[in-house]
């Protein structure tokens, strides 16, 4: 049987919404993807996080190696090149320390139902994609987004 991978991003979404996706889809295990796991938004900071989720029976893991790199995530603010962003990505997420993390990712969601999360609410434009991609490499899963792009939302990459 094939197991299912999911993935969330937390822009616009209140924290208690937020938590009611992760059950109404029978998360068990959140895999924040975060480089840096601070958010200026109550309650998704790394520890405020994972008291909630742990209240509302969901373990929280951090993976800052596959996290976006501060220096592309402030290139592709300015040149909303998402080629480039994704290809510098791809290529963060071979170095060593990201390799192993991806392992280690890929162990906890065969054992648990786990969910990728970031920031960004549009996977399209989020480096969960890449996240995804190097996780496939090594275990087939079936992937879903909690939240789908609007039509606004991927017209975006294009302005």
């Amino acid at each position: 049987m094939i197991k299912t991978l999911l993935t969330i991003g937390y822009t616009g979404i209140a924290l208690g919404e937020f938590i009611e996706q992760l059950q109404e889809a029978r998360i068990t295990l959140l895999l924040d993807v975060r480089e840096i796991p601070i958010s200026r938004k109550r309650g998704f900071s790394k520890t405020a996080l994972a008291d909630n989720l742990k209240q509302s029976g969901i373990e929280y893991r951090h993976f800052k190696w596959l996290g976006s790199p501060k220096a592309l995530r402030h290139e592709v603010r300015e040149t909303r090149d998402y080629d480039r962003f994704f290809s510098g990505v791809a290529c963060h997420l071979c170095q060593p320390d990201a390799v192993t993390q991806v392992e280690e990712a890929v162990e906890l969601a065969r054992k648990y139902r786990s969910c990728l999360m970031c920031c960004c609410e549009n996977w399209l434009l989020c480096h969960r994609r890449c996240v995804v991609d190097a996780v496939l490499k090594k275990q087939h899963f079936t992937v879903e987004h909690l939240r789908e792009p609007t039509t606004e939302q991927t017209t975006r990459k294009a302005a």
